[in-house]
């Protein structure tokens, strides 16, 4: 795959995250919060990532289920494993759709001895990633606003 360089000017910085279940209908969700005051949102999320980043984050979130840990719990435990992803992960980009799914698509940049390798992951687990190791996140400026101009279609229609 041939990844293009990336500009900053395609890119919006994110400011900060929230994690929560939508109410009325539960929806597991991602808020992103963008340096020029807009937001994108994740939905259909993971329910285990929404609990992970809240717990992260120092939040109390409500029992679930299953109450047994994840995958998410563990790396969160070992200070190792966060401290070795945090010197490889450079930064985590929401740069792609699956256009038939509507699917996001995250590249998450990690550096071995200089040399920098990109990953194709699902976002909410490359948000996890960059909020555990504190690194920055950034999100395509064309879906940022591809995404707003659906939400003022569907608006629209109603």
């Amino acid at each position: 795959m041939n990844l293009q360089p990336i500009k900053d000017e395609d890119f919006i910085k994110v400011n900060s995250v929230d994690a929560f279940f939508m109410p009325l209908h539960g929806i597991p969700t991602i808020v992103c919060y963008l340096e020029d005051g807009r937001q994108f949102y994740l939905f259909s999320v993971p329910a285990e990532i929404v609990i992970a980043i809240n717990k992260t984050k120092g939040n109390k979130e409500e029992e679930f289920g299953d109450k047994r840990e994840n995958i998410y719990d563990i790396i969160s435990f070992i200070p190792e494993i966060v401290d070795d992803f945090s010197k490889h992960i450079e930064k985590v980009i929401i740069d792609d759709m699956i256009r038939d799914t509507g699917v996001y698509v995250a590249t998450v940049e990690f550096k071995f001895d200089g040399v920098v390798i990109q990953k194709r992951m699902i976002p909410s687990h490359a948000i996890f990633l960059a909020i555990i190791t504190n690194k920055p996140i950034f999100v395509k400026k064309g879906l940022v606003d591809e995404q707003e101009k659906e939400g003022r279609e569907n608006q629209q229609k109603f």
